[in-house]
């Protein structure tokens, strides 16, 4: 059979260029140390190499939520811890108050530095993740809670439900009084207001056609129709304290997140749940023992030196207390499953690290040796085929 120069020339171009493309190859992997660095190199194993990539992004996520949610509850656990201080304190101050042994100027005293709690313990309420607050729910753009005025019925003679709503500013708890009976919106009232814990009170008259009593920079309004009967300053009759009182406007529900697959936590707390106040939709205190709703009205009473009443809060703020340290006790629980997704999404990340490793990463030893053997093969065609392109039908003769 004839061999022409061309097949001898198309032959030798093939051989080199596959034992170059294998010198080059090899260089590659040995350049990035990966086995795996295009599909065609092993397109199973390229496969697998994805599937383990994307799982471990996931779990990755994971973990990245985490790390959020543990940032959260940990600061709500350490607001809560100084929460309880807080009130320890207020406790004392309140315990102090309830002796009857100081004069109403006193106890208005005391109820300044009890303000300074209620204060603080708002403060903390309101705790902030960066622009979220911890305590405000799912809502966590805006503020959990805010300062606004409420109102306690002291007259034996009158319902909550006898005052519609309480608007504007008030410095000081405002005790107010009817001093003649009739019905709101069919009779003319008259009606008496003090500022200073009843040392001395200004009168006033409701309109047979309002509802709306004026006193200082607030107004209360009254529900219509509601019966009114002149106080007898001993409890009887239509009387009540317009205070200051804390209001929720966090969301209803926490935010939950997901930790791991098919496992959620709730990152921030429902502040009413731990702290109490007041629902702003109804108006109404949130039930259960409410903190805040406590301690705003133990400060109206104080102020009125009241030291009988104030005793009463004693109970109140501790049980307050204590359904604030169970809500504390839940966002601790949280922080421990955390801790243990976490770790176990560590564990599991590693693990595919191995494999992913195992899959793709090459054997230097063996990619060095095989190499070494692909310059040489190289080396021999580029030798083998400078010499038979020399040959010519002289070298024959």
């Amino acid at each position: 059979m004839r061999v022409s120069t061309s097949q001898i020339f198309s032959a030798s171009l093939s051989q080199i260029n596959s034992s170059l493309n294998e010198v080059v190859r090899l260089n590659q992997v040995n350049s990035s140390q990966k086995r795996i660095n295009a599909p065609s190199d092993d397109p199973s194993g390229m496969a697998r190499v994805v599937n383990l990539r994307s799982y471990d992004s996931a779990l990755a996520r994971y973990a990245d939520t985490c790390s959020t949610a543990d940032s959260y509850l940990s600061l709500a656990d350490t607001q809560l811890a100084k929460a309880s201080e807080k009130i320890t304190s207020a406790l004392e101050q309140v315990e102090q108050a309830s002796t009857g042994t100081y004069t109403t100027t006193q106890m208005r005293q005391m109820s300044t530095e009890l303000s300074g709690y209620l204060d603080a313990l708002l403060s903390i309420a309101n705790s902030k993740m960066g622009d979220d607050y911890v305590f405000g729910g799912d809502e966590l753009g805006s503020s959990a809670f805010e300062a606004g005025l409420g109102v306690t019925v002291t007259g034996e003679d009158m319902a909550a439900s006898d005052v519609a709503s309480v608007t504007g500013e008030a410095d000081t708890t405002i005790a107010v009084r009817f001093t003649s009976d009739g019905t709101v919106g069919a009779d003319s009232l008259t009606y008496e207001y003090s500022i200073d814990g009843g040392e001395t009170w200004t009168g006033g008259t409701l309109a047979a056609s309002s509802s709306s009593l004026t006193i200082g920079d607030c107004q209360v309004t009254l529900a219509s129709g509601a019966s009114l009967i002149a106080s007898d300053g001993e409890g009887g009759g239509s009387s009540f304290l317009v205070r200051e009182a804390i209001f929720y406007t966090g969301g209803d529900k926490a935010m939950s997140v997901d930790i791991s697959q098919g496992v959620a936590v709730d990152m921030t707390s429902v502040g009413s749940g731990i702290f109490g106040g007041v629902d702003p939709d109804t108006g109404q205190a949130f039930s259960g023992a409410n903190l805040f709703e406590n301690i705003c009205e133990c400060i109206a009473y104080m102020d009125q030196g009241d030291s009988d009443k104030v005793a009463e809060y004693l109970e109140k703020i501790s049980a307050a207390q204590e359904r604030l340290e169970t809500g504390a006790a839940g966002v601790g629980s949280r922080e421990t499953k955390i801790d243990a997704v976490n770790s176990s999404i560590t564990q599991i990340r590693s693990v595919t690290s191995s494999s992913i490793s195992g899959e793709e990463d090459a054997d230097l030893t063996k990619v060095l040796v095989d190499l070494k053997q692909a310059n040489y093969v190289y080396e021999s065609v580029l030798s083998s085929t400078s010499n038979i392109m020399q040959m010519s039908l002289l070298d024959y003769l």
